[in-house]
């Protein structure tokens, strides 16, 4: 399980009035992290503001937006890095995290997974690292997710699927469990 540091390095600027980091896994073959935090803001509209503005000199862009729940995306052709990055010029490297806030609760849920592409125009999708997260970190998520009694679309516990955001297909939240 990831420490609190390695999420602090690793993703600190996902993290928003951050307090109980809690790991629940790490995989150094693919890299990945999924973890949990408390969050010491005053409502949603607060922190989703406070992450926006962590997120804003970086590559990071909003992709999905589905109820408490975004995912991110950032990239780097092979090639090329920053600061961030430095050690990624030798292939391509697409990134995805997503977060879920509970505002009743203040605890957000997080997903992280990198790729390695071998060609400039593969997206995060064409990977086998995509294929991987979708069995075992998506999953993962979904299952802290449903634990807070709430589903990653916003929607109340078990009203209805919830949509697969690399295959459309439908699938429940906690499958797998």
């Amino acid at each position: 399980m990831p420490s609190s540091e390695t999420i602090r390095r690793w993703m600190g600027r996902f993290l928003v009035s951050a307090d109980q980091i809690q790991g629940v896994y790490r995989n150094l073959d693919v890299d990945s992290l999924v973890f949990t935090y408390s969050s010491r803001v005053d409502g949603e509209a607060a922190f989703w503001s406070g992450l926006e503005a962590g997120l804003r000199s970086s590559r990071w862009t909003e992709t999905v937006r589905r109820g408490a729940m975004r995912e991110y995306r950032r990239s780097y052709p092979k090639g090329e890095g920053d600061a961030e990055r430095p050690d990624m010029a030798i292939f391509s490297s697409f990134e995805v995290a997503r977060v879920f806030f509970d505002g009743k609760a203040k605890t957000v849920v997080m997903a992280y997974v990198q790729a390695d592409g071998s060609s400039e125009d593969t997206k995060f999708e064409d990977t086998g690292e995509s294929k991987w997260a979708e069995k075992t970190i998506w999953p993962g998520f979904r299952d802290l997710v449903f634990n807070l009694n709430t589903e990653p679309d916003g929607a109340a516990k078990g009203s209805q699927p919830i949509r697969s955001e690399t295959n459309g297909t439908p699938s429940e939240a906690g499958a797998g469990r």
